[in-house]
């Protein structure tokens, strides 16, 4: 199928276009001259010579004499633990050294994340050696002591007490046994106590449709691995929504097609804007958000025929596309009953009723949609939020508690909440950094860094799982557990009511283990429990809550939809550079929020990508560059929240200080812009979408940091093999033909494999390492660039080097577009160094820095690199890097986060991916401490151990029963221009797409 498809990586590229060159003097300073430019070398030089002037810094370095018990100095010691960095609450396990947490990564026996961990979960570290971190308690912005401020906190309460004021907590979504317990209990000391729950982009909507159709304000589980039909309206469950390690996981399951099995689950995505759930569908079709009702309508009214219940009573209005569209879904979704799957990401409740119809036509609930055991992890309410806001307004509120979310940032018409915090007796922020809301609280008392505090968590209905802290913490900080027992007036350790909420609440709803403190240490140990689930099935599906759509939505004008990004689900995050640094999967943009448009939008308005626009709905006006979206929808104009955060001014300079540096931040002085205004109250939920908009040109750019075309992969024409065309990077096939073959997809026409022109220079040994992965299951979520950045010591260089073409990531995912219009489809391909066997890298350069190791390596020495950059432009695979600078280490706390078995590179030498080879060591000195063989699987290197979809295989070539090897071997096996010779040590295998049969050919075997 591959040979009929034309893949582009951009739309200059798709027309042929010439890519768009870097122009240094286009990025220098207005200012620049050669006046300057001797000033600044002068003054750097005599800089360096005072410096070299000055004697070293004296240091005193006792040894301890006491050691830590179960600790060995220089020693990885991995404890289980409970992922904060969202409600979804994966399973972890942290590696600390010394005492000090270095690297998290997914838990492989965790029930729902299953050993995957996210690109937010995967950068926790910096947040918590972050110098910026609130360390104590503030009032007005002065510092102040705990008790002090819990006295003063205290005199206040008891006056609401008594007088029977109106206390309210807001939080965002917690699945904390615990911290739902002290919250009930503080609240439950006041007279009118309420906890209100707000996400930034929750699921009101789906608990509200099901409190209308089953009677329980309840979220189903999704079980994703036993559908065998996936039928997603917007929903982007393997990117941001709810749980996606955990939802990517489970639809890998069915996505994985073998010769003794060649099926596939089917995946139908219907959305506006293209989103990573999107790229990896096997249909996708462009509709609006405020199409889903109709579409939804007419997909239930053909169920509810088929199964031979009454529909709607009146003739539904025309569909928005084909409708043999919806006919040939409903064949599939019929076919499928009890194992298929139909979800929504909608904030309307009637269309998520719709949802629940279909679901139940289909007998999906109790098979696809677990309600014996629901998930407990996102509860946001929107009626509850509109009745704190109204009640805020009327200044009915005496006390307000905020932690976890950042309402004045959150939320829209912030000037008029802000003017209603003002009127608010008490206003207590618990958040860890200075944010919107701290500036509106008289009091700031922060709580612990997640890895600093005791914690608990129950995602689901029956599993529990623990944290415990891995380091004292780092400032005077405070658990909110701590903190709510104090103003209860109950004081007591987060240790102890964690305990006691196990005790209370989990230890009776087992019966394997008799005593409670063994039953607490293996929970603490393991890191999760599973006991019996509190919550039954909900009751019977009531079909009077079905209301069938009955107008048709307008046909003309943009439509406006927020969202969250893969890298920045919201703004709690925003203070983490490694996660502005991270491509999107899909824009591969950092360092910045936009206004993503459709390329037919951006012709009828004159924009190019970069432009700024003016973003213009109802009295809300801001401006966004431009990203133009193949695969958008021509009527839809996208933002991600998250962005324009207070305190992100500290990135103006984060990158390398030099001459020619730029601000790293908007002319608003900071990362991004806030889009959260452009949210909108209807009918008392709380809107991501609204149709009121318009896009304007202001005639003003700024460069978009993206990487898509940084480092990309040329494929010039004479390096096709002889008679035949340029082979494809990203191969692909349908599904249909390979059931007829296996090798379907394989390329016409194959290079000779001949005599070589050298001799052999690597003899084989015991070991050769080497990758294989499985482009069907990537999703390109990006995680195994965060936990390769976290693992090797990659610096953040910025914004304006990002836009120099200087990111300096050892793993890209480069993204390629095939089609046009509605049938843009989308392929992942991570592209690390391929430690080729002939690498073209080796030959050239003059000072071996550059070699090949025994058991298959291509290493890099450091110390022998001059520079010259020779092997970065023979390397075909464009994966070196070369460190322009010596990047910023001046913070001392966050040079913390550094991994010490991986040296910190300096100015002037080359980079690359290394495979992990600290890791494969200390896999080898393991082994021998123990005296057993080297066992396949014992060594997994950053990426592959992070990857939710599985998607990455690592071990030795050489040995035969391996899973790389057996991975090699597969009918799907491809190598990326191994027509160069250069016998690449990765493979992939090639992308299956569940559709009918276009290029049966395949020849017998790859060569």
């Amino acid at each position: 199928m591959s040979a009929s498809l034309t893949y582009w990586r951009s739309l200059s590229e798709r027309d042929g276009e010439p890519a768009p060159a870097l122009d240094p003097t286009a990025s220098r300073p207005a200012d620049f001259s050669r006046r300057r430019f001797l000033e600044a070398t002068g003054f750097t030089l005599s800089a360096l010579a005072a410096a070299g002037c000055r004697p070293a810094r004296e240091e005193l370095a006792l040894p301890s004499v006491t050691g830590v018990a179960g600790q060995i100095p220089g020693r990885n010691r991995i404890c289980a633990a409970t992922c904060a960095a969202c409600p979804a609450a994966c399973g972890l396990l942290v590696t600390t050294r010394d005492g000090r947490p270095l690297k998290l990564e997914g838990m492989p026996e965790h029930p729902l994340s299953r050993g995957g961990l996210c690109a937010v979960g995967q950068a926790q570290p910096l947040g918590l050696y972050d110098s910026l971190r609130l360390t104590g308690p503030l009032q007005r912005g002065q510092p102040i002591s705990w008790r002090d401020a819990d006295q003063k906190i205290l005199d206040v309460l008891q006056q609401l007490r008594e007088a029977g004021g109106a206390v309210r907590v807001l939080t965002g979504s917690t699945c904390s046994p615990s911290l739902r317990r002290m919250i009930g209990r503080f609240l439950g000391t006041f007279s009118d106590g309420r906890h209100v729950v707000f996400d930034s982009l929750g699921c009101s909507a789906i608990l509200g449709a099901h409190e209308q159709t089953h009677g329980v304000r309840m979220l189903p589980r999704y079980r994703f691995e036993n559908a065998r039909a996936i039928v997603s309206l917007g929903t982007d469950f393997l990117g941001t929504w709810l749980s996606p390690v955990e939802f990517a996981r489970g639809w890998r399951q069915g996505r994985i097609p073998t010769t003794d099995r060649p099926e596939m689950s089917y995946h139908v995505q219907l959305e506006g804007r293209m989103s990573l759930t999107g790229t990896k569908a096997d249909r996708r079709l462009r509709v609006l958000p405020d199409e889903y009702a109709l579409i939804l309508g007419h997909l239930a009214a053909d169920l509810a025929n088929r199964a031979g219940l009454p529909g709607p009573s009146a003739p539904l209005p025309a569909l928005p596309v084909a409708a043999d569209e919806i006919t040939a879904l409903a064949d599939r979704l019929w076919d499928a009953r009890g194992a298929s799957l139909v979800l929504s990401d909608s904030d309307d409740v009637q269309v998520q009723v719709l949802v629940n119809d279909v679901n139940h036509l289909l007998d999906n609930y109790g098979a696809t949609l677990d309600t014996a055991r629901p998930d407990q992890r996102w509860q946001s309410d929107d009626d509850s939020l509109s009745r704190l806001l109204a009640e805020l307004r009327n200044g009915k509120v005496a006390a307000l508690f905020v932690a976890g979310t950042d309402p004045l940032h959150n939320l829209p018409q912030s000037a008029d909440l802000a003017e209603a915090l003002g009127n608010v007796g008490l206003v207590v922020s618990l958040a860890r950094w200075l944010d919107a809301t701290t500036t509106a609280a008289q009091f700031i008392c922060p709580e612990h860094h997640p890895l600093e505090d005791w914690t608990d968590a129950e995602p689901i209905s029956g599993l529990v799982s623990y944290s415990q802290p891995m380091l004292a913490p780092l400032g005077q900080t405070r658990s909110i557990l701590e903190s709510l027992a104090a103003w209860s007036g109950q004081p007591a350790t987060a240790y102890d009511i964690v305990r006691d909420t196990c005790r209370q609440q989990v230890f009776s709803r087992q019966s394997q283990i008799a005593d409670f403190t063994a039953f607490w240490d293996q929970a603490v140990q393991t890191g999760f429990v599973e006991v019996e689930p509190v919550t039954g099935g909900p009751p019977a599906f009531n079909p009077e809550a079905v209301q069938w759509p009955t107008t048709a939505p307008a046909t003309d004008g943009p439509r406006l939809a927020v969202h969250a990004n893969v890298g920045m689900p919201d703004s709690r995050h925003a203070h983490n550079a490694w996660l502005h640094e991270l491509p999107d999967p899909i824009t591969k943009g950092t360092w910045d929020n936009y206004a993503c448009i459709s390329p037919a939008l951006a012709l009828a308005q004159g924009l190019a990508d970069g432009d700024i626009a003016t973003v213009t709905a109802g009295d809300v006006r801001i401006e966004l560059p431009v990203c133009i979206q193949p695969g958008q929808h021509d009527r839809l104009v996208s933002v991600a929240l998250g962005y324009g955060v207070p305190g992100t001014e500290r990135f103006a300079h984060i990158g390398p200080d030099w001459f020619e540096a730029r601000s790293g931040v908007g002319e608003n002085g900071l990362v991004g812009v806030n889009a959260a205004p452009l949210l909108t109250w209807s009918d008392g939920r709380l809107s991501s979408t609204r149709s009121d908009v318009q896009l304007a040109k202001t005639g003003r750019h700024r460069p978009l940091a993206t990487t898509q075309e940084h480092h990309s992969l040329t494929l010039p024409a004479n390096t096709a093999p002889h008679g035949a065309p340029v082979r494809d990077i990203v191969q692909e096939t349908t599904l249909a033909a390979f059931a007829q073959n296996p090798h379907g997809g394989t390329p016409h026409a194959h290079h000779v494999a001949g005599g070589e022109l050298w001799p052999a220079d690597h003899p084989p040994g015991d070991e050769k390492w080497g990758m294989v992965i499985d482009l069907n299951a990537c999703t390109g979520c990006s995680a195994c660039v965060v936990a390769c950045q976290v693992e090797n010591n990659i610096p953040v260089v910025g914004r304006d080097e990002v836009v120099r073409q200087r990111e300096m990531h050892w793993l890209r995912i480069d993204r390629y577009y095939a089609g046009d219009g509605d049938d843009v489809r989308v392929a992942h391909q991570p592209m690390l160094c391929q430690h080729c066997d002939n690498a073209p890298c080796e030959t050239v350069c003059p000072v071996l820095a550059t070699v090949h190791s025994a058991d298959g390596l291509n290493q890099q020495a450091y110390n022998r690199c001059v520079g010259t950059r020779y092997c970065a432009n023979n390397c075909p695979y464009k994966v070196r890097r070369f460190n322009w600078f010596d990047y910023p280490h001046d913070d001392a706390l966050e040079n913390l986060a550094l991994n010490p078995d991986v040296t910190v590179r300096m100015r002037g030498i080359m980079e690359k991916c290394s495979l992990c080879v600290q890791r494969i060591q200390e896999g080898r000195h393991e082994a021998r401490r123990l005296g057993i063989p080297l066992a396949d699987g014992a060594i997994q290197i950053a990426c592959q151990q992070s990857c939710p979809a599985q998607a990455i295989s690592f071990g030795n070539l050489r040995d035969a029963t391996s899973a790389v090897a057996a991975a090699r071997t597969s009918e799907r096996s491809f190598r990326v221009l191994e027509e160069l010779g250069v016998e690449p040590a990765v493979a992939y295998l090639r992308i299956v797409r569940n559709a009918e049969a276009t290029d049966t050919h395949a020849e017998a075997a790859h060569v």
